[in-house]
């Protein structure tokens, strides 16, 4: 076996990780802000934003696993779950760290959705920027392709992209508030006042 196995895999579980991760949130903002009609669409493809984040988890864990197994930089597992604790790039590696646990957040929540209050869960699954920003910093940092042209020119367009669809959702699309009118209520008829029944008022003349 090529003794590079390992740190290759790695490379390549955190760069498919990373553009999932990505492509999740794109496709959420693509349904959410209402750029997709979700009617006319099957349901595997209305449930593709759960999908990609199911897989975006089964990759970082194998990027994990394959840096525990590289003989190379020897991670250990608390330096791939404590920040500041790896000796390799340590800034950068707790930007990936920061990252995992967000998404870990995120893909729990969105797993017991049913269960929690609509409101909680939206607040928390915002939690799905910072980590895809973290995960930037991470590649960028750590990784040792952010040189590579490719990568550079696929990293641009996805950001690129996510953020503009982030400013749509944020600027143009605005939820519509019903405007209620009250009713105005009906005068209800004046009542005629009842004639009097006792002795005409005294004038002051006397009427013989």
């Amino acid at each position: 076996m090529n003794p590079q196995f390992w740190w290759y895999v790695s490379r390549a579980s955190g760069i498919v990780a990373g553009v999932l991760l990505v492509l999740t949130l794109i496709w959420g903002l693509l349904l959410t802000s209402k750029i997709i009609d979700k009617k006319g669409l099957p349901a595997w493809l209305t449930d593709l934003h759960r999908y990609l984040g199911g897989l975006t988890v089964i990759f970082i864990g194998v990027h994990l696993g394959a840096l525990v197994a590289d003989s190379y930089l020897k991670f250990s597992w608390a330096e791939l779950f404590v920040p500041f604790v790896s000796t390799y790039r340590a800034g950068a590696v707790a930007w990936g760290i920061g990252a995992f646990w967000g998404l870990i957040l995120v893909e729990g929540t969105s797993l017991a959705q049913r269960r929690m209050n609509r409101k909680t869960w939206r607040t928390i699954h915002f939690v799905s920027y910072p980590v895809a920003l973290m995960t930037a910093l991470h590649a960028a940092q750590a990784g040792t392709d952010a040189g590579n042209p490719i990568f550079r020119v696929i990293s641009i367009f996805l950001i690129g992209l996510l953020t503009v669809l982030t400013l749509i959702r944020i600027v143009y699309i605005r939820p519509k508030r019903k405007v209620i009118i009250p009713k105005r209520s009906e005068p209800s008829p004046e009542l005629s006042p009842e004639p009097p029944t006792g002795p005409p008022p005294y004038t002051g003349h006397f009427e013989p």
